[in-house]
This record gives C-alpha cells, sequence and structure tokens, in this order.
C-alpha cells in the first residue's frame, strides 16, 4: 500500500508472511534510474508488517519499487505499485482526492465500487470511518489486554486482505481515520478500556504522517497535496459521554488547540478538515458534532474571528450521502458560507429510503443520495483563482451530485 506522501518523500506499507530482511529499492518511472535503496526488517511477534521511507524523491512524479530478501526478488501482488508524490504548493496543478465511509467487506465483498473509484484516478484516497467493523458490545471483546490487541489486529489483517482494494491501494496515496465501529464497539469514547490497542494496531496497518500529538496521542494528522492542506479528526480517542453535562466535548481540548494552531499557520487555498462523523446538520439522536454544541459553536466562531478562509468539511458515517451548506450570518462579515460533503457508504447497505426522507437537515443542498458512494473533491484553475468541486459518484462512477466552490468564496475578509 502507498501511504503518506509528500512533494519530496513517501511511505510505503507491507505485510510479509514471516519475519525477514527486506531491501526495498526505488525507481524512477521515466528513466528506471535506482534512487534509493532501503534495508527495513520485520520481526516478531506477528503480524510481519514493514513502514519504508523513501526520501530524495521529485515533486508531482512517479516511481516503482522492487523488493528483495536475501538476494532474491519478491513477487508483489498486482497491479502494479506506483507512487505518485505531491505536487508543489505553488504549481497550480490539478488536484484529484477520493473519500468514503462505511465500508464492510465481509458482507459486501463486490468490487464495482473500488473499480470506480480507482478509474478516477485519485492522487489521494481517504478512509473516513468504519473500514471494517468490530463486534458491537463490549462484551464480544477478549478479557485482556494482550489478546484484545491480538484480536484487533486480526480485524485490521482480514480486513486488508480484501482483493478488491488492491488497484486503490496501489496507486494512490491512502489515509484513515477512525469512526466508532473501528474504535472499538457502540458507544465507545475516552473510556474505551482497550483504547490503547486499538491505536497501537491503526499504527500498525495506516501509515498516517502523524499519530496526534505526544502529548494527546490519537488518529489525527494533517497533510499537503499541492494548496491543499488536509486535517484528519479524531472523534473518539477524547470523546466524553452524555454524563458530562452540556458542555461535553467530541474532539478535546489538546486536539482543537492543535487544529487551530495549524489552521493559522496554514496557506492553503482550500483547508480540508476531515472527520468520521458530520459537523455541520443538526440531526435529533446524532452522535456527530451537533450533539456537542458548545464545542462546535466556539470552534466556528473561532474560524472566522481569526479569518481562517478556505475552510470545506468532510464526512461520513450516515450511510447515505449529502451536501450540507451553512450560510454566512448576515450582520457578520468575517464569515463565508462553510460547506460540508457527506458520503457514506462504501460497502454497506444504505439506510432504508424512507429513513433518509424523514431525516431533515434545513442545511441540505439538493437531494440526498441513498446508494452506495463514494466522494470526489477536484481543484483546480489558475493561482490566484483556483476552484474546488465536491461530487458524490456512485459505485459505477456516476456523478449523483455536485458543488462547485470558487476561491473567492471562501476567502476570509
Amino acid at each position: 500500500m502507498v501511504g503518506s506522501v509528500s512533494s519530496h518523500s513517501a511511505r510505503i506499507w507491507m505485510e510479509l508472511n514471516t519475519s525477514a530482511d527486506v531491501v526495498v529499492r526505488c525507481y524512477d518511472v521515466n528513466s528506471t534510474q535506482e534512487l534509493e535503496a532501503v534495508r527495513v526488517p520485520a520481526y516478531g511477534p506477528p503480524p510481519f508488517v514493514l513502514n519504508v521511507p523513501l526520501s530524495g524523491l521529485q515533486p508531482d512524479h512517479d516511481y516503482r519499487i522492487r523488493c528483495f530478501s536475501e538476494g532474491t526478488r519478491l513477487p508483489l501482488p498486482r497491479p502494479r505499485l506506483i507512487v505518485h508524490t505531491a505536487p508543489l504548493a505553488g504549481a497550480g496543478a490539478d488536484i484529484k482526492i477520493a473519500f468514503g465511509s462505511c465500508c464492510n467487506t465481509s458482507t459486501h465483498p463486490q468490487g464495482r465500487i473500488w473499480r470506480a473509484i480507482t478509474a478516477q484516478q485519485p492522487q489521494v484516497f481517504i478512509f473516513d470511518g468504519n473500514s471494517f467493523y468490530y463486534p458491537k458490545l463490549l462484551k464480544q471483546f477478549p478479557y485482556t489486554h494482550r489478546h484484545a490487541r491480538r484480536f484487533m489486529l486480526q480485524h485490521y489483517d482480514e480486513a486488508r486482505c480484501f482483493n478488491g482494494f488492491s488497484g486503490l491501494l496501489h496507486s494512490a496515496a491512502i489515509y484513515a481515520t477512525w469512526d466508532n465501529r473501528d474504535y472499538g464497539p457502540l458507544h465507545a469514547g475516552k473510556n474505551f478500556i482497550f483504547a490503547g490497542e486499538s491505536l497501537v494496531a491503526f499504527q500498525r496497518y495506516w501509515l498516517s504522517p502523524e499519530f496526534g500529538t505526544p502529548r494527546a496521542p490519537g488518529v489525527y494528522c494533517h497533510f499537503n497535496i499541492g494548496d491543499v492542506e488536509v486535517f484528519l479528526l479524531d472523534d473518539y480517542s477524547y470523546r466524553e459521554p452524555a454524563t458530562a453535562g452540556k458542555n461535553r466535548a467530541m474532539l478535546g481540548l489538546q486536539q482543537l488547540a492543535w487544529l487551530k494552531s495549524h489552521l493559522l499557520r496554514s496557506t492553503a487555498t482550500f483547508k480540508l478538515i476531515v472527520g468520521p462523523q458530520q459537523m455541520l446538520p443538526r440531526y435529533a439522536n446524532d452522535p456527530g458534532w451537533s450533539a456537542f454544541p458548545y464545542e462546535r459553536a466556539k470552534f466556528i466562531r473561532w474560524l472566522f474571528m481569526h479569518n481562517v478562509g478556505g475552510v470545506v468539511f468532510l464526512s461520513g458515517h450516515r450511510r447515505f450521502g449529502e451536501l450540507s451548506a451553512r450560510p454566512p450570518n448576515p450582520k457578520d462579515s468575517n464569515e463565508y458560507p462553510l460547506y460540508e460533503l457527506t458520503s457514506s457508504p462504501l460497502a454497506r447497505a444504505p439506510l432504508p429510503a424512507q429513513t433518509i426522507s424523514a431525516a431533515v437537515n434545513p442545511l441540505r443542498v439538493g437531494q440526498p443520495v441513498g446508494v452506495a458512494n463514494f466522494g470526489m473533491v477536484r481543484v483546480g484553475g489558475p493561482i490566484g483563482s483556483r476552484h474546488l468541486i465536491l461530487q458524490l459518484l456512485d459505485a459505477r462512477g456516476n456523478v449523483l451530485l455536485s458543488q462547485t466552490i470558487l476561491q473567492s468564496q471562501v476567502m476570509a475578509n
């Protein structure tokens, strides 16, 4: 799998059947020149996974790899893995980011939607939560921390072995966050007894550029691709229960401080804030940010007070797709419209049509999407006059919803 990439570096994830020393050689696709050879050991206990760093690469360029163990070339699964580095921020490159959520390939093993995503040739794909499903109830987990760790790693391993992923994992840089069911059982939050084991398992199977901060670990991180900066949020490591009161937190003070600090420093044209749960809509009994109104309202006020422009939200979880738009307050000249594209499910049954129809979202733009879908974010245009297109596509690659946002529409005053 291609993991996180930058303009000059990349990470490759591999899993072996046994322990071994592996040499990974990186080649320029155009010249076939070998650029780097990295020796990486894979030792027990299993799973035998490798996190291979590649450096000294050129921006917006293609590379391939070959792997050797004890002088013998290792066969790699098809299709051939291609590493494509990120374009530079000032290059004005066209950017394509795909994302989706709610992926239960054990019950929905069809490969069509994954072929449709790969056919769009995104530079980045984001698994926006529930990339597989742990059991619903805590009593279905093992009783000890050691056995829980093994149990969680096994779930990751079984999910990663799905053949339908291969084309996407070998062609796009893959990022992920977690939702309720690939974090733990239903209703788990900051007090989940196996939270530490869950994070360890996540770190073994996803190559995020960072895992929170040393003082507040988690799965939140950020990365740049061209003039777009992406912030992946962790909605569960610091989620407080309903008993914490009306001012309870979903993200927590330290994660929010991290997010605000990076937003203030960001020079990106567009800043994508990606969370598994919805952030703008308000639904009854919703596990999203609307259930944490104090924290959400305070952040949105902060966003406009500090003139942070270009923010767009992406989310999942709902088992249907929709576009939401929060209009600016006409009395506040600092505000601009906030958009949120929700994509769900990738590989799970959508909610029944009558349930979706009954879900009232005053911020919704157009109609909800009640079939399997994935999201696309397309960025293009000349420097200084960029645009962003939000889309939902079905399993055949048909566009079901599309919204164009001009850079000038979301600029801070």
